[in-house]
């Protein structure tokens, strides 16, 4: 009973703190632009804003989609206008409860089973697991294939400086060593059967399914699931990466368009999507803060005036607050009971 009202009175602490760290990041961004970035919103031209809305909505369509499909491979028969109210509460809930992304895959999962008869539940969330690796996969390999394409902007950053050593370059070597690292630990997940068979590594799965309590063998247990879909895996991490993945990079170059700004599509590519990568920091509700304080840094290190980079990253958490709040609709009218799953 005491460990239960110490975790309720840490979750509530948790979430103000969140908020007010991403605040502050904000308000560092707003001032450290400012006075240009009222004019910078004074000028934007706000006609821009519905095609990045319209990307929005094409991103989330088509991770709706790819999860219809992963379901599908084991047995979970689910309509895209399903899939679709489903992914966009699971949109919603990461943005205002505790954990972020998984946050709001645990609420997907919970109203999935409003969707599918009680058989087939376990499979439903090993869907949505496998829809998580798939874009992590997909995510850490852009970036890390991004990173190795580049590195000027970060040699030119002078964040985080502890020591004359320790500057953008060392920033660099991090997030590439970072992003391979995710990108092998997601395909070994796919391959782990043909890897079990190396020496030594069963005896690693056996320790670390032990220390964290059998997460490790229901981990396993979720991609044998998928051990004769490879093939087709493959194709939605390069779907992932071809659409998804790509999608906010497409709004941040409309974006800069409207604060009159034009840069390398790479160069915009390259800041909006290692911003992402630091959005995935549980320190900061929905990624906010993290993601606006690298995307504008890495804009202005690639050439963007402050004040544009400022602008139209604003702008694109902006409409990502708005978009994310419209997944409360999907929460509101979904009603349908088990009984009527298919």
């Amino acid at each position: 009973m005491k460990n239960k009202c110490i975790e309720k009175i840490s979750g509530a602490i948790r979430i103000p703190v969140k908020v007010g760290i991403a605040l502050l990041v904000l308000y560092w961004i707003c001032r450290s632009s400012a006075p240009d970035l009222s004019r910078g919103f004074t000028t934007f031209r706000y006609p821009v804003l519905l095609p990045v809305f319209l990307f929005s909505l094409l991103a989330a369509l088509a991770t709706a989609v790819r999860w219809k499909s992963l379901a599908q491979m084991i047995g979970i028969r689910l309509s895209v206008p399903e899939a679709f109210s489903l992914t966009m509460q699971g949109i919603f809930f990461s943005l205002v409860i505790p954990g972020g992304a998984i946050g709001g895959d645990m609420v997907k999962m919970a109203a999935l089973t409003r969707h599918v008869r009680s058989g087939n539940r376990t499979e439903g969330i090993f869907s949505i697991f496998m829809d998580r690796v798939i874009g992590m996969i997909a995510l850490f390999g852009l970036a890390a294939a991004i990173l190795a394409s580049g590195k000027k902007e970060f040699y030119d950053l002078h964040i985080a400086k502890v020591s004359e050593t320790f500057t953008g370059a060392a920033v660099w070597w991090i997030l590439l060593a970072a992003c391979c690292a995710g990108s092998a630990a997601g395909i070994m997940l796919l391959f782990h059967r043909q890897l079990v068979g190396l020496p030594g590594i069963k005896m690693i799965l056996d320790f670390a399914d032990r220390k964290s309590s059998g997460r490790i063998s229901r981990i396993l247990a979720a991609a044998d699931c998928f051990q004769n879909h490879r093939q087709a895996l493959c194709c939605w991490i390069l779907f992932s990466i071809a659409v998804i993945h790509l999608l906010p990079a497409v709004s941040m170059v409309w974006l800069l368009s409207g604060t009159g700004t034009s840069l390398p599509v790479l160069t915009v590519t390259r800041a909006v999507i290692i911003g992402n990568i630091a959005g995935l920091l549980p320190f900061f509700p929905g990624g906010i803060g993290a993601r606006d304080a690298v995307t504008v840094a890495l804009l202005a290190a690639g050439g963007c005036s402050l004040e544009s980079a400022a602008t139209a990253q604003l702008m694109a958490t902006g409409i990502m607050i708005i978009f994310n709040l419209t997944g409360s609709v999907f929460f509101i009218f979904d009603r349908k009971s088990p009984e009527a799953a298919i």
